[in-house]
């Protein structure tokens, strides 16, 4: 799919049980973005949020004194990092069980909705708190070895990026309760990794993922960091796709 690519909506999708809501973390003036994932959304027919809170010209100054500890975050990151915790006391405040967080440049696959209706079964016999990452962040995939056929949820050690997760209701509260008292000092992603490390929040991995992040594939240029041209991007993530792949067989 192409961000110009016409595409003909299905009429909108039942979520799987056990999944009440469906985020997509939001900077409005990221036009192409949001014409592109509006486009994956329609195609699927899957409903969904955005969230468009703190841009970065709207976030007060008092909550961001509040949340950041430090002035090592880029405007840049500290509205991406704010954005997701909006999404957090969206689900506290609504009491969602569980929702899937998406940003904005994600790449679904053509198997992202048969493995969100497999996956959610196995959601739905995980304890409370936990979180589940459906994107290949990193490239790091599960070894080979342990792939079992029918499964779709590996418990893992570590977290992966921010751009495709599903947070527990549990696991929501966890992460708003340990940022008001600690705070905010790295990318939202590592801090969410190392809130969930500290805390033993249970992490488990899709394999295999259906979310590419265009942002790190070449479609994208980050907003967050800076990047090499984007035909760079693209071919060092092919590349990286290809040798940790055959690493984990």
């Amino acid at each position: 799919m192409t961000l110009d690519q016409p595409v003909e909506p299905l009429p909108k999708r039942v979520l799987p049980q056990g999944l009440d809501a469906i985020f997509v973390i939001h900077a409005t003036s990221f036009v192409d973005r949001r014409r592109f994932i509006e486009a994956q959304m329609q195609s699927l027919g899957l409903p969904f949020e955005f969230v468009l809170d703190f841009d970065i010209p709207a976030i007060p100054e008092d909550l961001r004194l509040r949340l950041f500890r430090d002035a090592s975050l880029s405007p840049a990151q500290q509205s991406c990092a704010m954005k997701h915790w909006q999404a957090h006391n969206l689900i506290v405040q609504r009491n969602i069980s569980r929702a899937l967080v998406l940003e904005d440049d994600v790449i679904l696959s053509k198997e992202f909705w048969p493995a969100l209706k497999g996956l959610m079964r196995e959601e739905l016999a995980l304890g409370d708190p936990h979180v589940t990452f459906l994107g290949c962040g990193g490239h790091y995939y599960v070894p080979h070895e342990q792939i079992r056929a029918g499964q779709w949820l590996y418990p893992r050690n570590q977290g992966k990026f921010a751009d495709s997760y599903i947070v527990s209701l549990a696991t929501a509260k966890r992460r708003l309760d340990w940022i008001e008292a600690n705070g905010i000092t790295q990318p939202i992603d590592h801090t969410f990794e190392h809130i969930d490390r500290v805390l033993g929040t249970p992490m488990f991995w899709l394999e295999p993922p259906v979310v590419e992040q265009g942002s790190h594939n070449g479609m994208f240029s980050s907003t967050l960091e800076k990047s090499h041209p984007l035909w760079f991007q693209a071919l060092q993530f092919r590349w990286k796709k290809l040798w940790r792949r055959r690493r984990h067989e």
